[in-house]
């Protein structure tokens, strides 16, 4: 489905009600793009593996490296929504060789793990005394999420939801519709919101669940074998 596809069919569910909803596309292409954020975002806490990407992104001349700056790095988006985890790309003339982790610590507690270590505030990365002392570049793992629709969008966009998931978008905008029509009665408007929200709890449930399982065989250190006969 592209952005218009989810207006055509959030505007085919308003006609179940007899009323005059607000049909300006361009508003409806913001809260679209707001809420597949959200979604993403949301992905992010339940498997941050599963919208992860991986981008390289150079120090600066101040020992920074800027996250937002990830986003020229790998096209077409690459916003992060969180980091998972950080190691040298180009070791330049420091001391840690290619692939080493780089810890992330709280400033306040640095001596909460071992070198080479960084911070990471207001979406910037800085090395904590002189451990990323010349290093060219580090690879940052992260969950993405997708930019936001351009000014003047004319709604042939796809979504990067998956087609399974993608009613979740229109449910939202039909919400949004029924909050922003004035030609409904507050009961009417109560009541569609009630069923609305029943329906979009089922379908979030749904994305969530498979999200999580998503990568179903994944290993983890602690966690119990699965017996072959059961595979």
């Amino acid at each position: 489905m592209t952005y218009e596809d989810v207006v055509i069919a959030t505007l085919a569910r308003t006609l179940e009600w007899d009323a005059e909803f607000p049909s300006t596309r361009l508003p409806m292409f913001r809260r679209i793009g707001i809420r597949q954020q959200q979604l993403f975002c949301l992905a992010s806490k339940s498997n941050p593996d599963y919208y992860g990407r991986c981008a390289t992104g150079d120090i600066d001349a101040n020992g920074c490296l800027d996250l937002r700056d990830l986003a020229t790095a790998v096209a077409p988006v690459d916003q992060a929504a969180g980091v998972q985890y950080i190691e040298i790309n180009d070791p330049g003339t420091g001391v840690h060789p290619t692939g080493t982790e780089v810890h992330i610590i709280s400033i306040g507690d640095q001596a909460a793990d071992i070198a080479p270590r960084a911070t990471l505030r207001d979406f910037i990365i800085r090395g904590i005394d002189l451990d990323l002392e010349g290093v060219i570049s580090l690879d940052v793992y992260y969950p993405r999420v997708p930019d936001m629709p351009l000014v003047g969008e004319d709604g042939t966009t796809v979504l990067e939801l998956l087609e399974q998931h993608q009613e979740l978008l229109v449910i939202d905008l039909t919400k949004d519709l029924i909050r922003k029509t004035i030609d409904l009665s507050p009961e009417v408007k109560a009541a569609v919101k009630g069923i609305l929200d029943q329906e979009e709890a089922d379908a979030l449930a749904n994305y969530l669940e498979d999200i999580r399982g998503f990568a179903i065989d994944q290993a983890h250190r602690f966690s119990e074998p699965i017996p072959t006969a059961t595979r």
